[in-house]
């Protein structure tokens, strides 16, 4: 029987060599295939769920979309649902130019131009003109980026300013404060004031400093229940070291709260893998 020691030392000498590499190589393709397209770490929004979301919800949901950019997500839910009222926020200059040639005559839609955190003020703004724009600098792109101060405010002061006690879906792309948006969101959340929301898991999260084990201590005392995203159905949430990787499994995750669960229609099967 091999001992750890000689099984090792057989896989180097199996592995460690053109052939074998090359073996490696093809087996770690195929390995993020399956994590992406079964395990559904994956921010492919046609295929991972983000575009069956909205069938949850009701036909005239009140939606706040957080981090507008180019409003593919606020069109999809327009689609889905003709009768919503989106309330966008975003603070870069593109998310603004986007939205003057897109929604700028579609009244059920509104877009806020500052950032959303978990105070309110000011903060630097990095503005790549892409889908990396963040408060905080990028590490995975090359591009530099436009830098420019902007305000920020939080939900909870802005549904406290708008008298907005009840949104039936909170959209959060962030591009790595997600977890700031929600932290800013402790009231509304308390109350069960956002039926639904979800947060993309990515490596923004890297550049931020921020963890998922984070977002799921800030929901543990909160009536709702976390979930992985998949596409026509929920996972419950389990937290693992492992999956704490926003750069090699990124993933979308989806809160709900108490009061919408025990409507009883949501789809949930218990994955483990």
């Amino acid at each position: 029987m091999l001992t750890q020691r000689s099984r090792h030392h057989l896989l180097q000498r199996l592995f460690w060599n053109e052939r074998g590499a090359a073996i490696v190589s093809r087996a770690i393709q195929f390995e993020r295939k399956f994590d992406a397209v079964v395990r559904n770490y994956s921010l492919m929004g046609e295929t991972n769920g983000e575009r069956w979301l909205p069938s949850l919800l009701d036909d005239e949901p009140v939606v706040f979309d957080v981090g507008f950019h180019d409003g593919a997500s606020t069109g999809a839910i327009l689609r889905a649902r003709p009768k919503s009222r989106v309330i966008a926020f975003d603070p870069s200059r593109f998310a603004l130019r986007q939205y003057e040639a897109k929604f700028l005559e579609d009244d059920r839609v509104i877009l806020e131009n500052y950032g959303l955190s978990n105070r309110p003020g000011e903060a630097e703004f990095y503005d790549y003109d892409n889908m990396c724009n963040s408060f905080s600098p990028r590490k995975e792109t090359l591009e530099s980026p436009t830098v420019y101060t902007v305000p920020v405010t939080t939900i909870d002061n802005y549904c406290g300013e708008h008298g907005i006690e009840h949104i039936d879906f909170l959209k959060i792309d962030a591009e790595g404060f997600d977890l700031h948006v929600l932290e800013g969101a402790r009231e509304l959340l308390s109350a069960q004031g956002a039926d639904i929301f979800v947060f993309e898991f990515a490596s923004g999260w890297s550049a931020s400093k921020r963890y998922l084990w984070e977002a799921a201590e800030l929901l543990d005392p909160l009536p709702y229940t976390l979930y992985h995203l998949f596409n026509g159905f929920l996972c419950p949430f389990i937290y693992d070291v492992k999956i704490d990787s926003s750069c090699t499994l990124p993933a979308m995750y989806v809160g709900v709260s108490d009061r919408r669960l025990a409507w009883g229609d949501i789809p949930l099967r218990d994955y483990g893998f």
